[in-house]
């Protein structure tokens, strides 16, 4: 409607204008007999004119503005035949070209245009021959005539078809339109709902393309302002692994990683991603999940499974996994290694005299001394009950007896508390020899030796000599308190 609005504005205003002008082409006629019927003519078509100007801007649809339209073709069309009546050249010429305008001009519907054209050369051709003489000239005239109508119909189905292919490719380009911002709508919809954190990268820079509210939420607002910002929470090496590991199209990638924020903090997250083109773009489409709490559990359990609870060392199992592995590094590059087994003296008789927790707080006290003492590769182990084991690497013999002197030594010294007495340990060294490929023979020539310390009084440390007996080395110092 607005622009038919528009268009019959224009027409009905160049419509006024040009027979205004014509006005003054008619003062030639002045003092014919034809002057008066040209003027009056001029003069309705000039009100028609106006009338229709002033009447188009209040019409709301359609079929109010067609109405409009055909009111005012009617007192012109009736005018434009009286005005051909002279038979001048201009009239003749006007005759022609006139119903121009009611087929091409008037925007009316198609019947109503056609109606409206024929009307206007019907109408001139009956004025034109009422009014010539008999003549050939007048059946030329009405074939010509005819011909112009046949041509100008043609025209305006040509016409009216290209209008309606037209409106049927806007109908559906807008139907398109409408379909393509309802799946974007939906598209972000889902994409605003994921609960867990998406971004969209451009893969090879890592430029934020999107991110839904889960993502802003986690990251924070102002962390998501500069569209660069989401690479700083990745290392580097981290954010090339992201953009070379991706799938093809339609398949995911999963792989762990820790993003690290501004304030030094850091979590543990599990990406899924994928591969799509958004924007012409490359990009890498990621779900975040926080895997943190899950890590931290997975840790937890680990070091259960491994740890003693009671002294914090490594368990029975973890001692011996990480026995074989270095023993095999030992064997592999010929280094010497060693082994202790320590065990506190008379621990059954604080447990009966000072209860359960005295014994607890020795173990503690132990496992305590011996963490300070040895050196960070040296494993230390709790075997069970009171009994303890000391692998060490890159030590002999030797090596290994002059640590549990000082260890014994060390052990000696504890006091548990207020309680009115001390520990002492038994300590059995061997070395693990070459060619095996466990810690059992060494630790079952270290236990020996161990027994041997306890036979002669305990408070000792003795070495395995080598053959089936241990040769017992004593250690200076008191005798056990028990």
């Amino acid at each position: 409607m607005p622009e038919h609005i528009r268009h019959g504005r224009l027409l009905f205003r160049c419509a006024f204008l040009i027979n205004i002008l014509f006005f003054l082409n008619d003062w030639r006629f002045f003092g014919q007999p034809h002057f008066p019927v040209a003027v009056s003519a001029r003069t309705v078509i000039v009100l028609a004119s106006l009338a229709g100007l002033c009447l188009v801007g209040k019409v709301r649809d359609f079929r109010r503005f067609q109405w409009l339209c055909a009111v005012w073709s009617a007192p012109v069309i009736v005018a434009s035949a009286v005005l051909v009546s002279p038979h001048t050249d201009v009239a003749l010429i006007v005759m022609f070209l006139l119903p121009l305008v009611f087929y091409l001009a008037v925007p009316m519907a198609f019947g109503w245009t056609l109606t409206a054209g024929a009307a206007c050369s019907a109408a001139m051709l009956a004025v034109f021959w009422e009014t010539a003489p008999v003549s050939g000239t007048r059946v030329g005239v009405a074939l010509a005539l005819l011909t112009i109508n046949v041509v100008l119909a043609l025209v305006l189905i040509r016409f009216n078809r290209l209008q309606r292919l037209e409106w049927a490719a806007t109908q559906a380009e807008q139907a398109a339109n409408r379909e393509l911002s309802e799946h974007r709508q939906i598209l972000q919809t889902l994409l605003r709902a994921v609960p867990a954190p998406l971004v969209i990268l451009v893969r090879d820079s890592g430029r934020l393309l999107q991110a839904n509210d889960a993502a802003y939420a986690y990251f924070g607002d102002a962390a998501l302002q500069d569209p660069l910002a989401i690479g700083r929470f990745f290392d580097r090496e981290e954010l090339v692994r992201l953009a070379m590991s991706q799938p093809l199209k339609g398949q995911m990638a999963e792989f762990e990683t820790r993003l690290h924020w501004a304030d030094g903090s850091w979590r543990d997250v599990l990406l899924v991603a994928t591969m799509a083109v958004v924007q012409r773009t490359e990009a890498i489409l990621a779900i975040v999940l926080d895997i943190t709490t899950r890590k931290e559990m997975e840790a937890h359990l680990q070091k259960l499974a491994s740890t003693d609870a009671l002294t914090g060392l490594c368990n029975r199992a973890r001692f011996f996994a990480l026995c074989a592995e270095e023993i095999a590094r030992s064997q592999r590059y010929a280094r010497p290694l060693a082994v202790v087994m320590l065990d506190i003296d008379y621990f059954k008789s604080i447990n009966d005299s000072y209860g359960h927790e005295a014994g607890d707080m020795a173990l503690q006290a132990f496992a305590t001394l011996c963490r300070t003492l040895v050196r960070e590769p040296d494993i230390v182990g709790r075997l069970g009950g009171e009994e303890f084991a000391l692998l060490l690497p890159e030590t002999d013999q030797a090596g290994a007896f002059v640590l549990a002197e000082r260890l014994r030594e060390a052990v000696a010294a504890i006091r548990l508390g207020d309680l009115p007495v001390g520990i002492t340990v038994s300590i059995g060294v061997a070395e693990v020899w070459g060619g095996e490929l466990t810690v059992d023979a060494a630790l079952a020539r270290a236990d020996c030796a161990l027994y041997a310390a306890k036979r002669t009084g305990r408070n000792r440390v003795c070495m395995h000599d080598g053959r089936a007996d241990a040769v017992t080395v004593t250690a200076s110092g008191e005798p056990p308190l028990h």
